[in-house]
């Protein structure tokens, strides 16, 4: 069985808050989550730095979903090339845990491991000063766009109507190719980290947030090992033929393993109709959603 860690999940259902407009809650939650951003920066660690901001960014953009209109979705693709650029940093970290994933599955020989692991080099070179002026850039942008416009889009914002379409795309993901699979975690992510606000602002969803989130762990180590493919390709005659087989046979039969646990989870975890989530919600947040 492979062992997928879910460190990130919520573990403790936060208590009932008072009661509180949708957009309101919308609206402190985004200036929230560019300050966690920026307490990732002050992290001194570049590794932990690059981790903890993509995280938030991928958290920020989730809730920037729940806004529609142009002024959003600009930010969310400009959050996105932001997130691009300090992907660098994280390929290695995912070949490395992908490599660590097939081990405890039982899929991976510790000699193949290690030869793969030597392959890879290591860990890219240290970039925490063009990493931190990259999110300083981005803090002062997000910062900015949030007093402009956002926040008080956010506060006029359908957050009902906005948790539905995440919850109703997230639901239709395909789970066929690569490619796919991709994208399912995508939106897995993002219904996770809004059942999360949910949690936080209303006090549902907390559990939603921790199924999702063991869903997307499943759905990252699917892709980790996507990662880890064309590094290990490119290694060419520094891996023996016989290693390069084992090394092949085993990550398909991990991804193998993965897409099925991932799609048992993902039935379970969406099995309810649109409509009854959006009753669901209606229910919890109330009128003020509307």
């Amino acid at each position: 069985m492979l062992d997928v860690a879910t460190p990130d999940a919520e573990r403790v259902t936060p208590p009932l808050p008072p009661p509180r407009a949708a957009g309101d809650a919308l609206a402190d939650a985004l200036a929230a989550t560019i300050e966690t951003v920026a307490a990732a920066v002050a992290d001194p660690d570049p590794v932990e730095m690059v981790h903890d901001a993509r995280k938030a960014m991928k958290q920020y953009r989730a809730l920037l979903r729940l806004i529609p209109g142009e002024d959003a979705k600009a930010e969310r693709r400009r959050t996105a090339e932001v997130a691009r650029q300090l992907s660098g940093a994280r390929d290695q970290v995912a070949a490395r845990d992908a490599l660590d994933v097939m081990a405890k599955g039982g899929f991976l020989l510790a000699c193949d491991q290690t030869d793969a692991e030597g392959v890879l080099g290591e860990d890219a070179a240290d970039d925490r000063g063009e990493h931190r002026a990259t999110l300083g850039g981005f803090l002062v942008s997000a910062r900015a766009a949030l007093a402009d416009t956002l926040a008080a889009q956010a506060r006029e914002a359908d957050v009902t109507k906005g948790l539905v379409k995440a919850y109703r795309q997230a639901r239709r993901a395909p789970f066929d190719t690569p490619e796919d699979m991709h994208e399912a975690r995508k939106r897995v992510v993002t219904h996770r980290y809004q059942m999360s606000f949910l949690a936080e602002a209303f006090g549902h969803g907390a559990k939603r947030a921790r199924a999702a989130q063991r869903l997307r762990d499943l759905l990252g180590a699917y892709q980790d090992i996507e990662t880890l493919r064309p590094m290990l390709d490119a290694a060419g005659d520094a891996l023996a033929e016989g290693t390069r087989e084992r090394l092949g046979l085993a990550m398909d039969r991990a991804q193998k393993r993965l897409r099925k646990r991932a799609l048992r989870q993902h039935a379970a975890l969406f099995r309810r109709s649109a409509k009854a989530f959006r009753d669901s919600c209606r229910e919890r947040v109330g009128a003020a959603s509307n």
